[in-house]
Formats: C-alpha cells, sequence, structure tokens
C-alpha cells in the first residue's frame, strides 16, 4: 500500500496550489496595474477575512456574492479527546469553533459540470 503520512493510496493528487503571490499578479493583470499596486488591496482584503473569523464571537458569516460563504461554527463537544504527549484518553466537555468555506451555486454549478464532462469522457 503507497500510504505516506496517513493519507490513503487513493488520495487525490493537487497539480497546483496557488499563493497570495499569484493572486496579486492575477488581480494585477486583470485591472492592469503593477502588482505592487494591488498587492496591498489584496492583503488588507485578506487580512480583514481573516481577522473576521479569528475573532468572530461565538459565530460569524461572511458571505461574498459569486465566491461563497466563510463560517465560523461550533462543532459538536467531543466525548473524549487524546493528549497527544501522553497518548492518554482525556474527557472534553467544551465546544471548539471551525472555519467552514461553502461555495456559491454559480462555482458548485461549473465544478460539478467538469466533474460530469471527466466522467463522460472516462465512459
Amino acid at each position: 500500500m503507497d500510504n505516506i503520512k496517513g493519507k490513503p493510496s487513493n488520495a487525490r493528487k493537487i497539480s497546483q496550489t496557488l499563493t497570495r503571490r499569484d493572486l496579486v499578479a492575477l488581480v494585477a493583470k486583470r485591472l492592469q496595474k503593477s502588482e505592487s499596486e494591488v498587492a496591498e488591496t489584496v492583503d488588507v482584503t485578506l487580512d480583514s477575512i481573516s481577522r473576521l473569523i479569528r475573532t468572530a464571537n461565538p459565530e460569524i458569516r461572511i458571505e461574498l456574492r459569486g465566491l461563497g460563504v466563510f463560517e465560523v461554527k461550533f462543532m459538536k463537544a467531543a466525548a473524549t479527546v487524546r493528549d497527544p504527549r501522553t497518548g492518554e484518553k482525556i474527557a472534553y466537555s467544551g465546544r471548539r469553533r471551525k472555519a467552514h468555506f461553502r461555495p456559491s451555486k454559480l462555482i458548485k454549478r461549473f465544478l460539478q459540470k467538469d466533474a460530469k464532462a471527466d466522467n463522460d469522457d472516462s465512459a
């Protein structure tokens, strides 16, 4: 079995990772401005979203039409957790928060269309 760091052998392989720098380049090209002019705007936008998510008290929903919804939700309290240092199981009654992204209907339709085309090609 080809397991690397606990990943199953059928795990999908990501062919490309886009970074902040790539996003700045795309926005600069689209606006026909220099990357240095656009970099601050992109940084402020990403920082603002990140700050809103981090300071959500207790829950928040950030809706960006055409892109999707960022939400901070409470997770169900786990009955037991494991201390990573000792391996000891501990009863945990607290509630944890998690960040969740749900893509817009437009993006979902586009991705489903691509998936259907891939399935049709393989058949």
